[in-house]
Formats: structure tokens, C-alpha cells, sequence
């Protein structure tokens, strides 16, 4: 049973008085556990056709937002229970735990999509994903609903996963993502999967940015929306499979570019532990 991977994206804030708040609209997935890209979908061949639960929880040891550190030393949690039926329709149920905010269980996530090869040698997938999310805090303009499809090509060993979402619900807006996998295998027998999964990941989306303006002699404030590479993620993640369990230890490198005005970003990282759990029904 290989590793169920579900592609993570990290929800853009701002940092005021030690405190995390959300931006309005500088948000790109209004939840971090979603279902972009189901890995046990693009497995098919190597698994039965009947229904599967699967749950799994991520814990990351630091947080980063839009692949931004803010200096907020915390770290986080994701519970995921996800139920996939015989025709490869999937319903999922997520949420996050920050323990630098307050509550520290910031959200609940229903997702539920189809997804299935559209080619002669499976070679080719198309996944269509839509999501709800219930926040503690109340936002304003804050984005809950979310519709999102993805073209996977996978030939072994590698996988190439390009993604487009439409946020809406608050202040819509919308990203595209492109993933890059090459599974590399260490050690391949009944008893014991191990391999190596590195990922190159893009991000663009949708930031509003606040310019000072000169008209004349008057400067005024102009909140601007711009569509641009947000962050650049390079993960290093090493895949333990025992029968139904599967663990994962890695490493993500965030290359964040810099929007219009920001100036001082440093590249970072994040070390990161999953644990997941597949029950054939």
C-alpha cells in the first residue's frame, strides 16, 4: 500500500501584536488538509476495487504561511478521515490544529470529488474537488467554499500533478499550483515498502498589496491585486509502508518570491510526520 498524498498548501495571514489573523483576501485554500490530488486514485492498478477509509493525521513543527516565517514559534496538526468508494468517488473530512492561535482548532474541512484516468493506458488523470470549511473565527471576506480540479500524468516513476482552484464564499479568488513527484524506491518486498518521494512544488495566486500613490502632491494608499508566483517548495519525504500502515519523515525547503514591496524574505523549512491507516470495506 503506497503513501495516500494529499497535497499541502499553507493559508496567507498577516502577523499583528504576536497575534496570527487571517487576511481577507490574501487567502488561497482556506484549508491546509485538502484534496487536490488523491495518491490512492492515481494507485488504482495496485488496489482492489471496492471502498477504502483512510485516516491519517500530519503534524508539521513549524508553520509557515504562503511559504512566509513570521517569527511565530508553533507548530500543527492535521487530523483525516477520507471514505473512497469502488467508482472512484471520495468524500473527506479534515481540520487544523495551530497552537499559536486561539482556539487552537482553527477549522473543519468536508471535501468530497470524483476522479478517474482519461486515457487508454491510465496513464492520465482528472480530479474534480469541492470543499466547505467552518472557521472558529469569524472573518470577514474570508473565503469557505472552494471548487478546484487537477491534471495528473503519471509514468513511472514519475508524476506530474497541475492543479487550478476558484475560491469564493468572501472575497473570491483564484491559484494554480504545479507538483512535480519521482518516487524512487530503497527497499521493495511483501513485509516492507521504503522509498523516497521528493516533490518540487509551485504556487501562484491571487495577493492584494497596499502602494503609496503620488497624484501631484497628494500620496494616497491604493490596494492593488496582483496574480504572480507566490512560493517555490522543494520536500524531501521518506515513505515507510507496512501492510496497511504507511509513515512518512521529511523535509520541505520554502523559497518564497517576493511580492510587489516586500522586501527581507528568507528561505526556510519545516520538518514534518504523518501517520496513515488504509481499511479495505
Amino acid at each position: 500500500m503506497r503513501k495516500l498524498r494529499h497535497i499541502l498548501m499553507l493559508i496567507s495571514v498577516s502577523v499583528s501584536a504576536q497575534e496570527i489573523e487571517r487576511s481577507e483576501t490574501d487567502v488561497f485554500l482556506d484549508e491546509l488538509f485538502v484534496l487536490d490530488s488523491l495518491e490512492v486514485l492515481n494507485l488504482m492498478d495496485d488496489l482492489k476495487k471496492q471502498d477504502y477509509l483512510y485516516t491519517t493525521v500530519l503534524y508539521n513543527d513549524k508553520v509557515l504561511f504562503s511559504g512566509r516565517d513570521f517569527g511565530v514559534n508553533q507548530f500543527s496538526a492535521f487530523p483525516s478521515v477520507t471514505y473512497i468508494d469502488a467508482h472512484n468517488f471520495f468524500i473527506n473530512m479534515s481540520a487544523g490544529y495551530f497552537s499559536g492561535i486561539d482556539p487552537h482548532w482553527d477549522f473543519v474541512s468536508f471535501s468530497g470529488g470524483y476522479s478517474d484516468y482519461i486515457n487508454k493506458k491510465k496513464s492520465l488523470m482528472a480530479t474534480m474537488v469541492y470543499s466547505y470549511s467552518s472557521y472558529t473565527a469569524d472573518v470577514a471576506n474570508l473565503n469557505n467554499q472552494r471548487i478546484s480540479g487537477s491534471l495528473s500524468l503519471r509514468i513511472k516513476p514519475f508524476r506530474n500533478s497541475l492543479s487550478a482552484g476558484y475560491l469564493f464564499g468572501g472575497e473570491p479568488a483564484h491559484y494554480i499550483s504545479n507538483n512535480t513527484y519521482l518516487n524512487i524506491d530503497l527497499l521493495d518486498n511483501r513485509k516492507l515498502d521504503i522509498s523516497i518521494q521528493p516533490r518540487l512544488g509551485l504556487f501562484w495566486g491571487n495577493q492584494t498589496i497596499t502602494e503609496l500613490v503620488q497624484s501631484g502632491f497628494r500620496f494616497t494608499f491604493v490596494d492593488k491585486n496582483v496574480f504572480q508566483l507566490i512560493n517555490t517548495e522543494l520536500s524531501i519525504p521518506f515513505t515507510f509502508d507496512v501492510g496497511n500502515w504507511d509513515v512518512e519523515l521529511g523535509y520541505t525547503f520554502s523559497f518564497p518570491n517576493p511580492l510587489p514591496n516586500e522586501t527581507d524574505l528568507k528561505n526556510t523549512g519545516f520538518l514534518s510526520f504523518s501517520v496513515g491507516y488504509l481499511i479495505g470495506l
